[in-house]
């Protein structure tokens, strides 16, 4: 069985090989077809008629029937696999733009933060000053008395 070898210089994309692979498919699918339609009548003759040298076809085509689910199993691994990381990608993508959110949220409430502390310091201050203001009012309120 012959191998394509690609120049290490060309790099396929995932879509590329997607549509090669489903060629290839298509490709070996009539293949397996013409060689079951060839071996059928070798495995069944009739009236037990049998042609000098089946048996070495049989067994030849029983090879290359092998071979041919081999590589069909092989694509059908290849196009799975290819789904698979299009899932993976999407989830990747759809996490990261769900950490970017985040990132953005955090933000947010770090500012909210900043500015509830402010807030908060600002009222402890008024809260102190009150409370020196009330201290001296009762002070004067008992020298009075």
């Amino acid at each position: 069985m012959a191998m394509m070898v690609f120049p290490r210089e060309e790099k396929l994309s995932q879509d590329e090989i997607v549509l090669g692979t489903k060629a290839v498919i298509q490709g070996l699918e009539t293949l397996r077809g013409e060689h079951r339609a060839l071996l059928a009548p070798l495995v069944a003759p009739e009236a037990g008629e049998a042609e000098p040298g089946s048996q070495e076809r049989c067994i030849l085509l029983r090879r290359s029937l092998e071979a041919i689910e081999l590589g069909l199993g092989e694509a059908q691994v290849i196009l799975a696999l290819s789904s698979h990381l299009g899932a993976v990608e999407s989830e990747k993508q759809k996490l990261r733009a769900q950490v970017r959110r985040l990132v953005q949220e955090n933000q947010w409430l770090r500012e909210e933060l900043a500015g509830t502390q402010q807030k908060l310091q600002r009222s402890e201050q008024a809260v102190a000053q009150l409370e020196e203001e009330k201290q001296h009012l009762l002070f004067m309120s008992q020298i009075r008395k």
